[in-house]
């Protein structure tokens, strides 16, 4: 069977109202989906009562497909869909086509087909294990974390009310507790590094006759991806000067930083809540490698950011869907992993 490695995501969920913890996740998930309704029929069994239509005004929905109780854990499929738009199609029946007084080109056909009726388009998938507080999942295409805690949100508490009215809840990204010594206070320094692989450095060359030498740019080991970069440059550079540099770019580079954020002098309640806060903005915004810097003084050589990277098999080959039991399996596996290693607690 065909596979795809995918990162697995892990949060912590911790939810209060008045002050006081209310039940563990997979408790308030059970309880949420085994609500009936005037004919006494489970939310487990009513698919179109797990439909959450997205604020945003693109016709966006969230249902959460397939949802099991396996004992020891609940693992759900959700699904991102939008009604109406369109899917671009390249049609592979080749035609003359006059493009300019010049040129007769032969072409295919780009066209753009819309859903058929008693369908919509899939714009992402997220695979989810709730075992007690521990929260895994795989995210693909257009879906989010924030997709995730937001589904959450609405179902456990405006659809079922399972969280009672005034309460809050959090899903917190974890440090690695296994690549530094000491708890989050000890943090002095994070560095984010992306995942694009090196550029070389090209020596300095004459330029050919009638040609352009390509160069590249040596920034660090690793690479953000150009839409984050041009912002940071811009807060150190002003918008003027990064879009001179961006106009001087060749059609093989690219701007990349590498950036490194520190905190200085004595710490404080409030700073360490926010590096929590930074640690839910790193796992969300990259899946490269997140780096950090002890009191030590030592850079960790792993990822700090409480995640891994797991095979997966497709539903077929070519498939955009994982096979929805083999991704039970593996959540749950990296589940006894993290317990073994000493990274999260035993539920």
């Amino acid at each position: 069977m065909a596979t795809s490695y995918h990162m697995v995501h892990y949060r912590r969920f911790s939810a209060q109202a008045g002050g006081q913890r209310l039940a563990k996740l997979d408790a308030l998930c059970r309880n949420a989906l085994s609500q009936v309704d005037a004919s006494g029929t489970a939310l487990w069994q009513r698919a179109q009562d797990r439909v959450y239509a997205l604020t945003a005004p693109d016709g966006r929905q969230i249902v959460l497909n397939k949802v099991a109780d396996l004992a020891s854990a609940v693992f759900g499929e959700m699904c991102l869909i939008q009604d109406g738009g369109f899917q671009a199609l390249l049609e592979l029946r080749a035609s003359q086509v006059q493009l300019s007084n010049l040129t007769v080109a032969e072409i295919f056909s780009l066209n753009e087909r819309s859903a058929p009726q008693g369908s919509q388009f899939v714009r992402g998938m997220i695979y989810w294990l709730a075992i007690g507080d521990h929260l895994f999942f795989v995210k693909t295409q257009s879906m989010t974390a924030d997709h995730l805690k937001d589904y959450l949100g609405w179902l456990l508490a405006n659809r079922t009310g399972a969280l009672p009215a005034g309460s809050t809840f959090n899903l917190q990204a974890e440090f690695d507790r296994a690549q530094f010594a000491g708890d989050i206070g000890d943090i002095r320094s994070l560095r984010v590094s992306g995942g694009a692989a090196p550029m070389t450095v090209a020596p300095a060359q004459p330029p050919t006759e009638g040609g352009v030498v390509a160069t590249a740019r040596r920034v660090a080991d690793r690479f953000v991806e150009f839409a984050q970069a041009v912002p940071v440059v811009e807060a150190l550079f002003g918008q003027t000067r990064t879009q001179s540099l961006l106009d001087s770019l060749g059609p093989d580079e690219y701007l990349a930083v590498d950036a490194s954020v520190k905190v200085r002098g004595r710490r404080t309640a409030q700073s360490r809540e926010k590096l929590k806060q930074i640690a839910n903005d790193l796992a969300d915004m990259t899946e490269g490698k997140v780096q950090i810097e002890g009191k030590d003084g030592k850079v960790s050589d792993e990822d700090a950011i409480l995640r891994t990277r797991m095979p997966f098999s497709l539903a077929h080959e070519g498939s955009n869907f994982l096979e929805f039991d083999n991704v039970a399996d593996q959540l749950q596996e990296v589940y006894s992993r993290f317990v073994h290693d000493g990274k999260i607690q035993a539920e």
